[in-house]
């Protein structure tokens, strides 16, 4: 079924391998409109800022049914760290949405360290999003242990587009190790049936990715899990692994080899906003980014933030390489 072809994205920190155009998919759904966002998104990389994020994830609470080596759910420590009181309500979610689409914001995530099927609400508010003419690209993260056969055909219902299963190993011996609380053997199952249901009913989205986040503990079993999953998923993602605590040198020597070689670069404050559940507004993906958090959506609107001071002060740091003034941005960069 054809070659696998690689890409590098996120400055580096991702290479997709896939025997599919996968905006190919998009462009036949959206055309001229989903390549101006993706000409965005390169521009982004480039440091050149839009007037409103071009992603915006949710977080709508900090709760996960795993406790997985290499987040924060897995240490108590970290837990204590990052954890928050609070469930973003429906409503709020609901006027966050409207902004986005109102400024025409082309892609918004509904999840980040946290299990988004344990969401009491998670499809009426993938239902709104369904809604949104201007948001095209929806994303949703899982680990997958909950997604039985009645929740993939409700998922399938909405307007997810990108459906993002997070597996890290190709056996269960090494699965174990690693996704601390899961049956690997009913994850695989649950992501293949979805998969199977997804074809069956002629759908092209969402696009499925897998993921393997490369660590020390699984690095052995890379080329295993991509020539397994290449032909299953749309494609499959690899993932540098940046140490969940910086600061703690028994846990950094933890990282492995960079997926591609060379100086990195994050173009995170140009690109995205990510948004937690009691209304914190963070820049980045990092565990430790709410010792940054950049505003509150309970008291400032999307559009405020992303224009503020604190997020123009790490705009600039990142531009003229200043990351060591961040106090987090030069501990996750590989610097080559």
């Amino acid at each position: 079924m054809g070659e696998i072809k690689t890409e590098s994205t996120s400055a580096g920190r991702v290479v997709n391998n896939s025997k599919k155009d996968i905006d190919a998919i998009f462009i036949e759904k959206y055309g001229q409109r989903w390549v101006d966002y993706r000409k965005k998104w390169a521009d982004a990389s480039n440091y050149i800022l839009n007037d409103f994020p071009l992603f915006v994830r949710f977080e709508n609470q900090f709760k996960c049914n795993a406790r997985c080596t290499m987040c924060v759910h897995g240490h108590a420590d970290l837990r204590n760290d990052y954890k928050y009181e609070g469930y973003l309500s429906f409503q709020k979610f609901q006027s966050l949405v409207d902004e986005c689409d109102e400024h025409k914001c082309p892609s918004i995530g509904v999840s980040q360290t946290n299990e988004p099927l344990l969401d009491p609400d998670i499809i009426e508010r993938l239902k709104y999003l369904s809604l949104k003419n201007n948001i095209m690209d929806i994303h949703f993260n899982t680990n997958a242990s909950l997604l039985d056969e009645e929740m993939s055909k409700k998922l399938l219902d909405t307007n997810i587009t990108r459906m993002n299963f997070s597996i890290d190993a190709f056996t269960e011996q090494t699965y174990k190790k690693i996704r601390i609380g899961l049956n690997f053997n009913q994850v695989i199952k649950n992501i293949e049936n979805f998969i199977n249901l997804r074809n069956k009913m002629n759908l092209k989205l969402p696009i499925v990715r897998v993921s393997f986040l490369l660590q020390e503990k699984n690095k052995h079993e890379l080329e295993d899990f991509k020539n397994y999953w290449v032909d299953k998923a749309d494609y499959v993602a690899v993932q540098r692994y940046v140490p969940i605590s910086p600061f703690d040198d028994e846990r950094s020597v933890a990282i492995s080899d960079s997926p591609i070689a060379g100086k990195q670069s994050c173009s995170y404050p140009f690109e995205s906003l990510f948004i937690h559940g009691d209304g914190l507004v963070v820049p980045c993906a990092s565990h430790r980014a709410k010792h940054i958090a950049v505003g509150n959506v309970n008291n400032d609107s999307i559009y405020n933030i992303w224009h503020n001071d604190k997020m123009q002060e790490l705009r600039k740091a990142h531009k003229e390489n200043l990351l060591s003034s961040t106090k987090l941005c030069d501990t996750c960069l590989f610097k080559g």
